[in-house]
């Protein structure tokens, strides 16, 4: 009976996920609709195949990162770069910060720093003040930026996943060099912690 109860749970709690992306993701066309809930349902599965390996336990947050950008960390010059200690988040922070990182590493692709040779993203978390939880992405060598008009779609998701989710706190900033992304989170809302410097 314990064990219906997790599963029904569990699955509760994974269509809320999909629903909130589903409902966040705008295209202009259908294909264009259809390529976005694909790569943002294919990061959730991502993160589901970590925690399944765990047991549901959690998943790790270095592993996630690794998964996404995978694709920019091989070769002589890896253009992705990684800092944090291990940190173990439980399930419901794993598939939101899933699909920050999606979102964050899609959008540098198409128009940031990963969609020149050249360009490269460094990504660190630490503990911060007040029991939060820092989480930061800084995009350099990419071509140059101006502050949007408007909120993009992936910006759209982001801050719905980690304000809804995760009850945290995002802010962009569009330097010339590069899209700088923090991601501020209550540490209580990550699961199994441990004690990380500043």
């Amino acid at each position: 009976m314990m064990l219906a109860g997790e599963v029904v749970h569990r699955a509760n709690n994974l269509l809320a996920v999909v629903q909130a992306t589903v409902r966040l993701t705008r295209a202009r066309t259908v294909e264009e609709l259809k390529e976005a809930i694909h790569g943002r349902i294919q990061a959730l599965g991502h993160a589901h195949a970590l925690l399944a390996q765990s047991r549901w336990s959690g998943a790790e947050l270095e592993q996630l990162v690794m998964d996404e950008l995978a694709p920019y960390r091989c070769g002589r010059e890896p253009r992705a770069h990684i800092r944090g200690p291990k940190l173990v988040l439980d399930p419901r922070a794993a598939q939101s910060m899933a699909m920050a990182l999606h979102e964050l590493t899609t959008n540098a692709a198409k128009y940031g720093s990963l969609s020149t040779p050249a360009g490269k993203v460094d990504i660190e978390w630490r503990n911060g003040a007040n029991g939060r939880f820092v989480f930061r992405w800084a995009e350099t060598g990419g071509p140059p930026l101006r502050p949007p008009r408007r909120h993009g779609f992936g910006t759209s998701v982001i801050v719905g996943m980690i304000r809804d989710q995760l009850d945290g706190d995002v802010r962009f900033e569009w330097r010339k060099e590069g899209l700088v992304c923090e991601i501020n989170l209550p540490a209580d809302k990550l699961g199994r912690v441990p004690e990380i410097s500043a």
